[in-house]
């Protein structure tokens, strides 16, 4: 895939999920319900986490010091909850300024692959998994919430 054919796919997504996030108050953001367990807010902090935690691994493929490591479903599940529980003290603009600047970070990252970027790599399916994947995942969350809520 041509890098720029990735970096648009990332970009389109990013906006689908910042456009689920408009318009919301700290209120609506803050109030659980997403899922059994999340918040709004829940879900961006569990986003952010990822992509900073992409982010890192990339640099360290691009550094040649990353060793793969097998996720399961109780690894992803305890990342998941330190993820969320670690930003419980934050508001909503905070979670929000975090997932911007990682989100930045990643579009930086992005920047710094070849032209040509092979879809078997894990580079490649780090960035598909925490990006245009998980964007869209969760911002069709977020949309079918807020209609739930009349919002």
């Amino acid at each position: 895939m041509k890098k720029t054919e990735l970096q648009e796919k990332v970009s389109v997504s990013h906006e689908g999920l910042v456009d689920a996030l408009e318009g919301l108050s700290e209120e609506e953001a803050t109030r659980k319900g997403l899922t059994a367990e999340w918040s709004i807010k829940d879900a961006l902090s569990h986003i952010s986490a990822w992509e900073i935690e992409a982010g890192r691994i990339i640099v360290e493929i691009q550094n040649g010091t990353w060793k793969p490591q097998r996720l399961n479903s109780e690894l992803i599940d305890e990342f998941n909850r330190q993820a969320v529980e670690s930003r419980q003290g934050h508001s909503m603009p905070q979670v929000r300024e975090e997932f911007d600047a990682a989100h930045r970070e990643m579009e930086r990252l992005i920047e710094t692959l070849p032209d040509e970027v092979d879809e078997s790599t894990p580079t490649y399916k780090y960035i598909e998994a925490v990006t245009f994947k998980h964007f869209a995942h969760h911002g069709a969350m977020i949309e079918e919430y807020k209609k739930g809520v009349g919002g």
